[in-house]
């Protein structure tokens, strides 16, 4: 005889929580988006700037930051991730985390060439103030 909680019960739990090894993958495509995301929005900014006057190490110094900030950190973010999803079983915890670190990845992705470039440009505007 078949139960008429099974189904109904299975169909509930895989809706809202996914599968902990999805985590990993969707982590890792998430990353790689914020990664270009970032440097594409870096790029535009840093060209902006230097149209507008600054000065042109400003590219080089956004291509350091670049490789030595953003990568690491985005492959730190999407291994951990991946560790995780093939240790951990699916729960609405580690869900909530996942969620968590994908906001915390995509607000860093989004703010920070803003903030560095604004920085910059005030550095740069003060030791010309400085100088003078």
């Amino acid at each position: 005889m078949a139960s008429t909680f099974g189904p109904r019960l299975w169909r509930r739990s895989t809706a809202s929580v996914p599968a902990a090894r999805s985590l990993g993958r969707r982590m890792t495509w998430h990353a790689a988006a914020a990664l270009l995301a970032f440097a594409a929005l870096q790029v535009w900014l840093v060209l902006s700037a230097v149209a507008a006057g600054a000065p042109s190490v400003l590219i080089f110094i956004a291509l350091i930051m670049l490789l030595a900030l953003a990568l690491p950190i985005a492959r730190m973010t999407e291994r951990h991730w991946y560790h995780l999803s093939r240790q951990a079983l699916a729960s609405r915890g580690l869900h909530a985390r996942f969620r968590r670190d994908l906001r915390r990845l995509w607000i860093a992705a989004l703010t920070l060439p803003f903030l560095w470039v604004s920085g910059a440009m005030a550095a740069t505007d003060a030791i010309a103030a400085i100088t003078r």
